[in-house]
């Protein structure tokens, strides 16, 4: 089968590789659409050098398709399952998954990266991802292109019930991009009144201005981002601020942005080599914030973003920029490197 295997620094190659077989208590599933992720550029450009990642590895991990091979013993599936896979392997047995938090899990592995992702014409699912409930079916009215973008949503969601976000909270992104989008989408759906949306791209923000949901759209790099949400709030501040952008200086700003009680969340993980901010705490402390991280998402956020989708409160043709058959993979991870498009997908 058709494969796009990382090996090193930018060292991302198309190969033919054997394909698997479904593994004992697994499935196999061939891959209809797989979105690229930001994490999987950096890991491209990193080199795997991340979470465990062994090399060579298939990437992809926001991925759809339809079950060809179900292992003996596995109840509840059937060849031709159109299905959607999680990420995240939880190990089910740790204080965090015990308590419903598998994103945390202290054990946790996962898709194109301890085991082979789906940038490939064939995945092999493993155990213990079925046994967790990590393939998901989906409805006939959500199609396996819609249905590989729920993973990025899933996380959004979870970031925003961690900022309770809710009827007529003023939310304020920093970043336009395919997240800060998703951020927006999903905040208007919770009850969110007013959307403000921070980038330094003009070209995002142009992108952004066309998705309704959007109210203000802030160029940072010319205008006060602080200021521009007081003018919005009558001086008070967001309820919400997110940060959806790797920018320490937007984490800072944000305890600025944002209402006395307000939430603030920072979404978007730093670069590990400027990972460490000074804040005044007594913003913190005076403000009484709430200030707090995402990381991930769970198999039931999963689901409530495909239910959103299957009932059309989310607009998925407003985030898919493109596909790409895999033989164009090029093309594909440089357009979706180059800011002008939000979601990019390959169909192996």
């Amino acid at each position: 089968m058709l494969a796009l295997r990382l090996h090193g620094k930018s060292d991302l190659r198309l190969e033919d590789i054997p394909r698997p077989s479904a593994p004992k208590g697994g499935l196999l599933v061939k891959v209809r659409a797989c979105a690229i992720c930001g994490s999987d550029l950096r890991n491209i450009k990193a080199g795997g050098s991340s979470h465990g990642m062994t090399l060579p590895r298939v990437l992809g991990h926001e991925a759809a398709g339809e079950i060809v091979e179900v292992s003996d013993g596995v109840e509840g599936f059937n060849m031709g399952d159109r299905v959607l896979l999680s990420v995240t392997v939880p190990c089910g047995k740790c204080y965090y998954c015990l308590r419903g938090l598998t994103n945390l899990c202290d054990h946790k592995t996962a898709l194109s990266y301890q085991y082979d992702g789906s940038f490939a014409e064939y995945v092999a699912v493993p155990e213990q991802l079925v046994r967790t409930g990590g393939v998901i079916p989906i409805p006939e009215s959500v199609s396996f292109e819609q249905a590989s973008i729920v993973e990025p949503l899933s996380c959004v969601l979870n970031g925003q019930e961690l900022s309770n976000t809710g009827l007529n909270d003023v939310v304020a992104i920093v970043g336009a991009g395919p997240v800060g989008i998703a951020h927006a989408m999903i905040a208007r759906v919770l009850g969110a009144s007013k959307i403000i949306m921070a980038e330094i791209s003009q070209e995002r923000l142009e992108m952004a201005g066309k998705i309704k949901v959007v109210d203000r759209v802030v160029n940072s790099g010319k205008e006060d981002f602080v200021k521009a949400v007081m003018e919005e709030t009558r001086g008070h501040g967001a309820d919400v601020v997110i940060v959806a952008a790797p920018s320490g200086e937007a984490q800072v700003q944000a305890l600025s942005a944002v209402r006395k009680r307000g939430r603030v969340n920072f979404f978007g993980g730093l670069p590990k080599d400027r990972s460490t901010i000074t804040i005044d705490s007594n913003i913190i402390h005076y403000k009484e914030l709430f200030v707090h991280g995402t990381s991930d998402s769970t198999v039931v956020h999963m689901k409530k973003v495909l239910s959103l989708i299957e009932n059309k409160k989310i607009d998925t043709g407003l985030l898919i920029t493109r596909t790409f058959p895999i033989i164009q993979y090029k093309e594909a991870f440089d357009l979706a490197s180059s800011g002008r498009a939000l979601k990019v997908i390959i169909n192996p």
